[in-house]
């Protein structure tokens, strides 16, 4: 979403790292619900937690419309 490589500024260490975020909350998922590939969303880090931080949480393309250049 933001173009963050953990490889580019980790090394081999980043290589291949990402958080992995449910654009359903987990908490709202319905008994016996499966959460599908097109439920998840992959971020950096950061991006995840900011998504996180209002109630109810952002999409994903409201916060990449709040980015900054």
């Amino acid at each position: 979403m933001c173009g963050f490589d953990f490889k580019d500024k980790y090394g081999e260490l980043g290589e291949g790292f990402a958080e992995c975020h449910h654009t359903i909350p987990v908490s709202e998922l319905k008994d016996n619900q499966k959460t599908t590939l097109s439920d998840l969303s992959i971020l950096c880090a950061n991006c995840h937690r900011m998504i996180h931080r209002s109630k109810p949480m952002l999409s994903v393309s409201a916060l990449k419309n709040q980015l900054k250049p």
